[in-house]
């Protein structure tokens, strides 16, 4: 008994040097348990000295605000939901209307109420009443107390209440917030600033959603907190450089000013090259507002979404996804709970959730096809760290040191296949899911790959649960494939006297040379 017990105490020692280690710490509440630095920091109602563009949505919320017909016609509070992904500017929007001038005569009260990431009704009651009343004194006040003074000063008032970065998504913590606002005078409003559109719908109104800036917004809006001024004009040789730099933050103003502002006054061509050239996570972590921000998304993240958002990055950027595809991969790498058809139906729920919350975007091409905002992408590759591979992204950048940790990975087909290519994929041993990915384009030609290439890369990857073999022209199933005991699902094309045929999803199939059975459809 005694070595038994010495042998326990070795492991919590070990457990807790890893704990240290990794800088973790007790967390008894039920929040995300996450650095304070990591926090974004809180926002006020005083507007950003540079506004560019969003002209259109600001017009469409002013309208929603001070519409006289509109308010005739409602007797209920009306809530007016600003929704976007991290960074896109919904605050900045939000400050804008605050401050407009018609707005301030339109309303006899207005208070402006940063929520973040803890929905705290008792919090954000006394934050409000203090803004209505500054001589009141709220400390050690409880919310029966507030809520009361808070429901006096507004009765029969109009009056605007902005809920900054919002994240609730319970219903009855919404009602409670809600009840001192119950006798208000028509036309009162609530504008709530969210990044999930599913949270949103609490409010039972339609959202103003923003989009990405175009390219031209975001130029001047970097040049303005890069230089002081709202163009390159006076500094022709920084243009194309700053233009790139615009270009790698995808519309999303947040990074547009992180990056300038890492560049505040500096003229020198080869720091704004180095700034071109890095990683969201390589910047000065003390000056690095982008991460924090997107980071937050998915710390809201259950452990199993968080899960199936990390394996999206073995996909390079701006690559195009099939959604029945992907969840079909989370269902044979066991990321989803559930059997059968409720295992699909739980995927489905998980993408859209991840649609909801702007991680996954639908493309422009239509259909069922998604994708990830470039520095969303980003993010799933350091949450994922070396458990994904990209050849996309490493195979010219010699950056495949971890490779051997990885459990997922990613091919790009050429119209070449050569066995120095699949080199690097021997040594990973432990690796789970091997999908060949094509360069979307229109002359895209289907490679062909022999089976010997096919076989001799196979027969060390033993724990394959996905084999995605789609993009390649394969003339028949190797017996190798067969060995594979732990696959779950296998996609590939065989070409033979001109006859095209798919092997898909895994259950009670038969295909020859296989040690077990697949459906040929």
């Amino acid at each position: 008994m005694r070595s038994k017990v010495e042998e326990m105490d070795g492991r919590l020692q070990e457990l807790i040097t890893r704990k240290d280690s990794l800088s973790l710490r007790a967390n008894n509440e039920k929040r995300s348990a996450y650095c304070i630095l990591d926090k974004p920091l809180p926002t006020t109602h005083l507007p950003e000295p540079c506004f560019i563009s969003r002209e259109d949505e600001k017009m469409e919320i002013l309208r929603l605000l001070t519409g006289e017909e509109d308010d005739e016609k409602c007797v209920d509070l009306k809530v007016i939901p600003i929704v976007g992904m991290a960074d896109v500017g919904k605050t900045a929007l939000a400050q804008q209307v605050y401050n407009d001038a018609r707005v301030t005569s339109y309303f006899d009260m207005k208070a402006w109420a940063c929520v973040s990431d803890y929905f705290d009704v008792l919090a954000i009651t006394k934050s409000i009443l203090e803004t209505t009343n500054n001589h009141l004194s709220c400390e050690g006040k409880d919310l029966n107390w507030l809520q009361d003074k808070l429901k006096e000063n507004l009765s029969g008032k109009k009056f605007l209440v902005v809920l900054d970065d919002v994240w609730n998504e319970k219903y009855g913590y919404w009602t409670i917030l809600l009840k001192p606002f119950q006798l208000v005078g028509k036309g009162s409003k609530v504008i709530i600033t969210i990044r999930n559109l599913h949270a949103a719908s609490i409010a039972g109104a339609p959202p103003i959603t923003l989009k990405e800036l175009s390219l031209d917004p975001c130029v001047n809006l970097f040049a303005f907190h890069a230089l002081g001024v709202e163009n390159f004009d006076h500094h022709p040789k920084l243009e194309v450089i700053g233009q790139k730099i615009v270009e790698k933050c995808k519309g999303l103003p947040l990074a547009v000013k992180t990056l300038a502002g890492l560049l505040r006054t500096e003229v020198c061509p080869y720091k704004w090259e180095a700034t071109l050239n890095s990683k969201i996570w390589d910047l000065p972590e003390e000056r690095n507002e982008i991460l924090p921000a997107l980071k937050l998304s998915y710390l809201h993240l259950s452990s199993n979404l968080r899960r199936c958002f990390a394996y999206r990055a073995i996909f390079p950027k701006d690559y195009e996804i099939e959604r029945d595809e992907l969840i079909h991969w989370w269902i044979a790498e066991g990321l989803l709970e559930g059997k059968g058809q409720n295992r699909w139906d739980v995927g489905l729920n998980y993408f859209n959730e991840l649609v909801s919350r702007s991680l996954f975007q639908k493309s422009s091409s239509g259909g069922s096809r998604f994708l990830m905002h470039d520095l969303v992408n980003d993010l799933a590759k350091l949450v994922a760290g070396a458990i994904c591979f990209s050849s996309g992204e490493f195979e010219f950048e010699g950056d495949q040191n971890n490779a051997s940790s990885a459990h997922y990975a990613s091919f790009i087909s050429s119209n070449h296949i050569l066995p120095e290519r699949f080199k690097i994929y021997h040594g990973m041993k432990g690796i789970r899911s091997f999908i060949s990915l094509v360069k979307q384009s229109r002359h895209y030609y289907r490679s062909f790959l022999s089976q010997k290439v096919l076989c001799d890369l196979l027969s060390g990857l033993k724990y394959l649960r996905v084999l995605s073999l789609s993009h390649y022209g394969i003339h028949e199933v190797p017996d190798c494939i067969g060995k594979l005991r732990h696959l779950r699902y296998l996609i590939c094309r065989i070409n033979a006297s001109k006859v095209t045929r798919y092997i898909v999803q895994p259950r009670g199939f038969e295909v020859a040379g296989l040690s077990r059975s697949y459906q040929i459809t």
